[in-house]
């Protein structure tokens, strides 16, 4: 099966292939402009539908994440100059840091269920993004190590 989705305005194409000898389907999505494959292997699923519908799940959270980054990115290049923006998750929260010429003292963060929400709106984030970042801005090298575990 072969299908192309539409997620956040971008193209995709879905391939779903099976079942294999487990009796298993896997889908593959690819980005439709630069043919780049979303996940390192394939989604699988005990039918066609449940391979698609996770793999579907699976690009819709790694899009949302990627949106949030550009707006967070963004954010730092206008208030931390020549900044690394790391971005990293827990089971609990996804985190934006940064390191090099600046830091910030307190990582910002964001509750995963609301970034991987269908309806969360990064650019509705980006006044809270800046808030944190000037809230919690200053030159890089600095940092005292911190665990989120």
């Amino acid at each position: 099966m072969l299908e192309e989705v539409v997620i956040f305005g971008r193209c995709f194409v879905l391939t779903v292939e099976g079942p294999d000898a487990d009796r298993r389907f896997s889908a593959v999505i690819r980005d439709s402009a630069s043919g780049r494959v979303l996940t390192r292997t394939p989604v699988r699923g005990r039918s066609a539908a449940d391979a698609r519908d996770r793999a579907l799940e699976v690009v819709h959270n790694l899009v949302g994440l990627e949106r949030l980054q550009e707006v967070i990115v963004e954010v730092a290049r206008e208030l931390a100059p020549g900044a690394t923006v790391e971005i990293s998750e827990d089971a609990q929260a996804v985190y934006a840091d940064l390191t090099g010429a600046w830091e910030l003292a307190v990582p910002f963060a964001l509750p995963r269920d609301d970034v991987y929400d269908p309806a969360f709106d990064p650019e509705a984030a980006r006044a809270l993004i800046h808030a944190h970042f000037a809230a919690h801005l200053r030159p890089g090298g600095n940092k005292p190590g911190r665990d989120r575990s």
